[in-house]
Order: C-alpha cells, then sequence, then structure tokens
C-alpha cells in the first residue's frame, strides 16, 4: 500500500460513522490504530502493545503490524517459529528493546513440535510464490496439504511438494510468553497460524487482558472453532466483523 492510499484508508477511517465503521471491521481498525498513533505522540500514557503470534516478517500481507512504527514508542512481543521469517522479522523491526520475537510456536504444553514449511532457497529464488512465506503451519491445512488450496482439485501442487519439509521447533503456552516478557496489557493482539489460530486464542484470557483490538485469521479453521472464536469474543463483550478470511473484535 503506498503512502497516498495509506493516508487516505487513515482519514477515511477516522470521518466515518460508526455505524458505517462497524460494516467495515478491517477500517474500524484502521481507525483505532490511527487513533492509538495520535495519543501517543500528543499524550501521556503508557505505551502501545501489540501481540503477534504467527508474525511472519511483519511486513508482507499484513496491514497492522507495520502500524508499530508508526504509533510512537509502541513495542510489541512478536512470536515467530520459522528460521527463515525471523530473519526477515528482525530486519524489519531491529529496535530490540521495544519488538521482542519469541522464536517459538505457541502450543497448549511446552516441549518441542515438528511443523510444516517451505524451503527458504525456493522462496528467495521465486520457485515458490512470494504468499507461501507465511503458510508454513503446526497443522495440515489447505495449501500445506494441497487440499482445496486452490480449488476443488490443485493441479500445481505437485510442483510445490518436492519443496515441503519438516522442522523441529520449541514451543510454549502463551502464557509463559506473556509472563515471561512481563506482559501487563494489551491492546492490540494477533493471531495469523494458519490452522492452529483457535489454539492460540483459547489460551488468551481476555477478562486479564481485554486488548482493545483483536485480528484472528480464521480461513484455515474448521467451522466448529470459527463458532469457539465467535462466542469466545461475544462472551467478553465484543464488537465482532468478519472481513475475508479474518475475524476482527473491538472491546
Amino acid at each position: 500500500m503506498s503512502w497516498v492510499s495509506s493516508l487516505a484508508r487513515v482519514l477515511l477511517s477516522l470521518g466515518l460513522p460508526a455505524g458505517l465503521l462497524d460494516r467495515g471491521p478491517a477500517l474500524h481498525g484502521t481507525k483505532f490504530l490511527a487513533k492509538a498513533a495520535l495519543k501517543a505522540r500528543f499524550g501521556n500514557g503508557r505505551p502501545f502493545q501489540m501481540i503477534n503470534v504467527g508474525a511472519c516478517d511483519g511486513a508482507l500481507f499484513d496491514d497492522v503490524t507495520p502500524w508499530l512504527h508508526r504509533i510512537r514508542g509502541a513495542r510489541a512481543m512478536l512470536v515467530e517459529p520459522f528460521p527463515y521469517n525471523q530473519k526477515r522479522l528482525r530486519a524489519n523491526y531491529p529496535d530490540t528493546q521495544r519488538f521482542i520475537i519469541e522464536p517459538v510456536a505457541v502450543t497448549r504444553t511446552k516441549g518441542t513440535i515438528t511443523v510444516h514449511t517451505f524451503d527458504a532457497a525456493a522462496l528467495e529464488s521465486g520457485t515458490l510464490p512470494i504468499e507461501f512465506i507465511g503458510c508454513s503451519s503446526v497443522t495440515d491445512t489447505n495449501l500445506m496439504s494441497g487440499k482445496n488450496a486452490w480449488g476443488e482439485a490443485d493441479a500445481n501442487f505437485n510442483k510445490f511438494a518436492p519443496h515441503l519439509k519438516d522442522i523441529a521447533v520449541p514451543s510454549e503456552t502463551l502464557q509463559t510468553l506473556l509472563d515471561r516478557n512481563g506482559i501487563t496489557y494489551i491492546d492490540a493482539f494477533l493471531v495469523d497460524c494458519e490452522g492452529a489460530d483457535w489454539m492460540v486464542f483459547e489460551q488468551l484470557d481476555l477478562q486479564r487482558y481485554r486488548p482493545g483490538m483483536i485480528k484472528i485469521e480464521v480461513g484455515a479453521l474448521p467451522a466448529v472453532e470459527i463458532g469457539q472464536v465467535v462466542v469466545k469474543l461475544k462472551t467478553a463483550s465484543y464488537q465482532v466483523g468478519f472481513q475475508a478470511e479474518d475475524i476482527w473484535a473491538f472491546a
């Protein structure tokens, strides 16, 4: 997104009435983040703090995490288990004091797990589409398994399969990560874990942290888990909206 279109989106989000914003959850998110940026520049409150589980490189196909550069003094815990993405992530967020990278997967118990990913050399050379950078997963998602990845029958999957590999990564519970990094409040909580999204979000204590904004990718979740996400949010009195493959929620 160019700076011109980005600015236009911010101005539009700030100018639209709440009733219209409720019909465009992503635009509502832009307003939330823009207000946080204004507050950080002109106010004296606590630093804006984001938790992003499945951060990838914090830039590619991501309309939220880059706001960390716009919100003065913003802090973040960025969880990313794949070494290739960790390098890109640190290059994009070099301030180690403000931006903590946790090189683990979030699971229900501490340990080591096997995860599916694509070969880094194939990604760098362009052999694989650039969007595959964000498709590594701890689960057999559609893209990773080849089922319905590009339609009912994925004729191209055999071209991608030779570049698939399994690697072992450490895993921790979400609360362990929050505790060891001294996270006492969360302003924005993001989950994009290619099928493990409910497993992560299930662990977030909404009563304790109550983020102002939550964004969860649900495109790789089965219907029952999408329902569980919505029920948890609605039970906690969040305003919930769907856009594309994401659920956006606001306190």
